[in-house]
């Protein structure tokens, strides 16, 4: 039952639905988890007007074929158009990302988690941004909220223990 309600939650769901669905990512029941992650990602993409939906849909194709320059100006656009779309602004963290600007896709991503606290990509994003910008520990502690929010990351895990071998190495220098 559980897992019928996350996939009908992705499908019939609306913004309120985006809370439910982020505590199921963690459910004891992996398929729950997975009808729930399905769900989860399909909401945060439609939770906006059409119009705004499309025109995150164009964002996603510039970024997603490395267009971090293009999809920069729509992006804003778009931010500015639809304020409360927690995905437009994860979109906008992945422009300033791939455009080498750290601090700026570091606000990004903050601001998505405003938005949306169950956003583990988001969290996964902030920790990237903070290892480069040489926050080891904010690195970590942003990964384990991801894994907090769905413990089926193991990427997460293996990127938190080469954080840690880091941090001991430079400790021991």
């Amino acid at each position: 039952m559980r897992r019928a309600a996350a996939l009908s939650l992705g499908m019939l769901g609306s913004n309120s639905s985006i809370e439910p669905l982020g505590r199921a990512l963690c459910d004891t029941d992996r398929g729950v988890r997975l009808a729930a992650d399905d769900s989860f990602r399909a909401l945060l993409v439609r939770d906006a007007a059409p119009i705004h939906h499309q025109q995150l849909l164009k964002v996603m194709h510039l970024n997603d074929g490395g267009e971090y320059a293009g999809a920069l100006a729509p992006t804003m656009i778009l931010i500015d158009q639809a304020p409360l779309f927690a995905e437009a602004r994860h979109q906008l963290a992945i422009c300033w990302h791939g455009l080498d600007n750290f601090f700026q896709a570091q606000a990004a991503y903050i601001a998505c988690l405003w938005h949306c606290r169950y956003h583990y990509p988001a969290w996964q994003g902030l920790a990237r941004c903070r290892m480069l910008l040489g926050d080891h520990e904010g690195a970590v502690n942003a990964l384990e909220r991801a894994l907090a929010i769905c413990p089926d990351l193991e990427n997460a895990r293996m990127q938190i223990r080469a954080i840690q071998r880091r941090m001991r190495r430079a400790n021991d220098s």
